[in-house]
């Protein structure tokens, strides 16, 4: 099923969007317990039940009412989250990065941000919070390659991100106070290769591999700044994925300086 398909089955208004989506989880609350062994054994969360968390509205909690999403306040997406982590490790999880993504990729270019929902609120993000790849100056844009780790949700997503160390010449770009500077790329989830490496004893159903690209030339409309925000997408959302790029940025610091070194 192609993903505009999927987000137009699922694009209905909501009347009352945290209730109806807390209502929504207890009636798949039996379900997903039922299923914890096969999501562990599978080591990501079954395609169908995915589905039925993009019913609930999971992927589009935080996208704002401009782009058709609901736009709830954070404490309501928390408790929808903690609901969900109680009942499986794994799915609460995946919900989390669901959230953190789609406020994270709120601090891209409006013109970004608009292709990544070009198919409607229900679009499924995931990334890489470690600068696990280099994105060198060419003429149309970037020449990236990489492997990020631990990219939960990959199996399932429409969209991915990562965070690149730019260069010159093989050499690390100064930015901020001297550091490497380091943007955001995001692609469709077409664009990356999945490796296969998420064999672990803890939350074995995150689907949390790496996700690798070789030497991809990526325009420079695919990427953004970490620590500058952009005009506002249209919700107060905005200034919590403002605040969200820069904690990124700044967790990312340590890993760039290890590269320069």
């Amino acid at each position: 099923m192609q993903l505009h398909e999927k987000n137009k089955s699922h694009s209905a208004p909501l009347r009352d969007p945290h209730q109806d989506m807390l209502v929504g989880i207890r009636e798949l609350a039996p379900e997903i317990k039922a299923r914890a062994a096969e999501i562990e054994a599978a080591r990501r969360i079954p395609p169908d039940l995915v589905e039925r968390l993009r019913s609930i509205g999971l992927f589009r909690m935080f996208v704002p009412h401009s782009h058709g999403g609901l736009e709830l306040e954070f404490p309501a997406g928390l408790e929808v989250i903690k609901t969900l982590a109680r009942l499986d490790g794994s799915i609460g999880w995946i919900a989390a990065v669901a959230g953190v993504s789609s406020l994270f990729v709120a601090a891209s270019p409006p013109e970004l941000y608009k292709r990544v929902y070009q198919d409607g609120p229900d679009t499924a993000i995931c990334g890489s919070s470690q600068p696990g790849g280099t994105a060198e100056r060419v003429a149309d844009g970037y020449r990236v390659k990489g492997r990020w780790p631990f990219a939960s949700g990959c199996m399932h997503a429409d969209w991915i991100g990562g965070i690149c160390i730019v260069t010159e010449n093989g050499k690390p770009v100064p930015g901020p106070q001297g550091k490497p500077l380091l943007r955001a790329v995001m692609l469709p989830a077409r664009d990356w290769e999945i490796e296969d490496t998420w064999h672990v004893a803890g939350l074995e159903g995150t689907g949390s591999h790496h996700v690798t690209l070789r030497e991809t030339l990526v325009p420079e409309a695919n990427f953004f700044d970490l620590d500058v925000a952009p005009a506002p997408v249209g919700s107060a959302l905005s200034s919590i994925a403002a605040i969200a790029a820069v904690g990124a940025r700044r967790i990312c610091g340590r890993h760039g300086r290890e590269h320069r070194r």
